[in-house]
């Protein structure tokens, strides 16, 4: 298992202060020590609209100068609308994406099913609005799912054609757990569409097999009475992380820090998530490094 770098991460919008350009956070990430790095393709990173033909070569160059693998190239989409001028927007976002994808010499383009987006605010990120909105078209669900598998089923005709894999995110709002992303792929039926499984468990491991190609961790963190790096997160990551180990995973579990950075009570500056994300590669290090040991005893 690798361990990368997300560069929603330094996308400006979590934190006080500017974004780091691409190129710089990919500088950043090799001097770290972060082992790839995954795109966001929203501006002022990897969107595709931005990005000419020499500009993508550049980025690619550079992954091979830096030894710096990059991981995903991840839209935000939502396949998920019934209204036909979202959705075909959508699907040309995505299509633009997993171009970029191959133009850049990535294997994967990581996609949701539903993306409930981000509002940002003089400068600053809030799920606030969008994930307190209420369903869309409630009576409607059935026909929402329908529309995702019908979109995924033509984009991962394209990913084909461009020799990529698309990697579905387990992510709210349309698929709800891992037995629904599983659902999805099987229904598609295309050997391009593989998971992304988040905050799994050891079960998620033995239900998904080699279908998975990509994961992430988020969160905050906090030293135990023995000074030991523990995640603050809900569910934790040690039981999944052994468990993806053990079963021979060899992709990549990316680091996002991608919510409000707060500190008492009010926006906290770049240098918090700097700290933060100091803390993520080490706790994941010595995670990989116990499972290790473990999947060796």
């Amino acid at each position: 298992m690798k361990i990368g770098l997300y560069t929603i991460t330094y996308l400006g919008i979590w934190y006080e202060g500017d974004s780091i350009p691409l190129k710089e956070v990919m500088h950043k990430a090799k001097r770290d020590g972060w082992e790839g790095i995954e795109f966001d393709t929203k501006r002022p990173h990897a969107a595709p609209m931005d990005l000419s033909a020499d500009q993508r070569k550049e980025l690619r160059d550079l992954a091979g100068e830096l030894d710096l693998p990059i991981s995903a190239v991840s839209p935000n989409s939502d396949l998920s609308s019934h209204i036909p001028e979202q959705v075909e927007a959508m699907i040309c976002y995505v299509r633009e994406c997993i171009k970029l994808t191959r133009d850049v010499g990535s294997p994967i383009c990581k996609v949701f099913a539903g993306w409930p987006g981000v509002i940002v605010r003089n400068g600053l990120g809030s799920y606030h609005y969008t994930r307190e909105l209420p369903e869309p078209f409630p009576e409607w669900k059935k026909e929402r799912w329908d529309i995702v598998r019908e979109s995924l089923k033509e984009l991962s005709k394209v990913a084909e054609d461009q020799e990529v894999i698309l990697a579905l995110q387990n992510h709210e709002p349309v698929t709800k757990n891992e037995d629904d992303v599983l659902k999805l792929i099987e229904e598609v039926g295309s050997p391009a569409l593989k998971a992304c499984m988040d905050h799994g468990t050891a079960e998620t491991v033995r239900k998904t097999g080699n279908l998975q190609v990509h994961s992430h961790y988020n969160g905050e963190f906090r030293k135990d009475a023995s000074g030991k790096l523990v995640s603050t997160h809900k569910l934790g990551y040690e039981e999944y992380v052994d468990a993806l180990v053990a079963s021979g995973y060899n992709g990549f579990m990316n680091w996002e820090f991608c919510h409000p950075a707060m500190r008492f009570g009010k926006p906290a500056g770049i240098d918090y998530v700097e700290k933060v994300t100091r803390d993520a590669l080490e706790y994941m290090k010595e995670l990989r490094a116990q499972a290790e040991g473990k999947a060796l005893s």
